[in-house]
């Protein structure tokens, strides 16, 4: 197939410019689902922060001794500590912040 006149060059631009289309469309949408991740250190804590999900994270703990954050929640629930009138007391979660890169 030859390019050739008005009609072959309108024809190659066009392919051209929906290949192009194509190609950054897609990588928008790879993009969106598997963000690039840069940390951060987050003022002067040990922490460091992920500016592209806004989550903050723990270099120094071992992702394997985190554990399941559903089933620990329900274990510090399960006996809620009350003050002096009687209003719960909001215990802070013990594997947070996470360890990073999970």
């Amino acid at each position: 197939m030859q390019f050739v006149g008005g009609k072959g060059i309108t024809l190659f631009v066009a392919i051209v410019l929906i290949a192009c289309g194509v190609g950054f469309g897609s990588g928008l949408l790879v993009g969106r689902q598997f963000p690039v991740h840069r940390f951060e250190r987050f003022g002067e804590s040990r922490f460091l922060l992920d500016p592209t999900t806004g989550r903050v994270c723990d270099p120094f703990k071992n992702p394997s001794e985190s554990g399941n954050p559903i089933d620990q929640t329900l274990a510090n629930n399960a006996s809620p500590i009350r003050d002096a009138n009687g209003f719960q007391l909001a215990k802070p979660v013990s594997n947070y912040p996470p360890p990073c890169g999970k």
